[in-house]
């Protein structure tokens, strides 16, 4: 049985801050479900008719965190001219910003059940869509230049971004240069013509 409308939006946002509140005094991995349903002052029933198991409360979570997180990368990647550029050290400022957010580090950090690197691989509807409107004007840029690979949609190449920004942020033993470097071996030449 799926709550109401009006039960479902008000009690997820509840259960979502709760979570918050529950990763920041215990850290993510010595939260419970129980501790969050308690924190949010409903009962693990209610919990579970609103997010079925830990995973889809992580992602929701995780999907709350980046979509703020998204919105600082847009206004950087407004200040880039060059889309080689763009792509580099704009994709560094996207995993510098997620690397900073407390939280969502602590939930990559702690999160073992593979779940979290899915979610970022993958993304949902939303995410993705809110990746393709953050880089359009870059892309848009890119297309008038002649510079993106043809075949790419602007759908294709937030994904590409995504995926190699994930690797970016889970490479944890890189340096920023070493970083720059993999971004320009990997994603410049997945994105760009020959001529970019």
């Amino acid at each position: 049985m799926s709550p109401s409308p009006d039960e479902g939006g008000d009690t997820e946002a509840k259960i979502v801050d709760a979570a918050i509140r529950c990763f920041q005094r215990y850290g993510p991995q010595r939260t419970s479900m129980n501790d969050i349903a308690e924190e949010a002052g409903i009962s693990r029933r209610t919990l579970y008719r609103i997010f079925d198991d830990r995973s889809a409360l992580i992602e929701e979570l995780l999907h709350r965190r980046l979509a703020e997180i998204g919105r600082r990368v847009e206004d950087q990647l407004r200040t880039y001219d060059d889309i080689g550029e763009a792509l580099v050290e704009g994709s560094l400022f996207s995993v510098g910003v997620a690397e900073a957010d407390e939280l969502f580090s602590q939930v990559v950090s702690h999160e073992h059940n593979r779940s979290v690197e899915r979610f970022l691989l993958r993304g949902n509807a939303a995410l993705n869509a809110a990746l393709v409107q953050a880089w359009s004007p870059v892309l848009e840029r890119g297309r008038a230049a002649d510079l993106i690979r043809s075949e790419l949609s602007d759908e294709r190449v937030a994904e590409i971004i995504a995926n190699v920004q994930t690797l970016v942020l889970m490479r944890d033993d890189l340096n920023d240069d070493e970083r720059r470097a993999l971004l320009r071996d990997v994603l410049v030449p997945a994105v760009l013509t020959n001529s970019g």
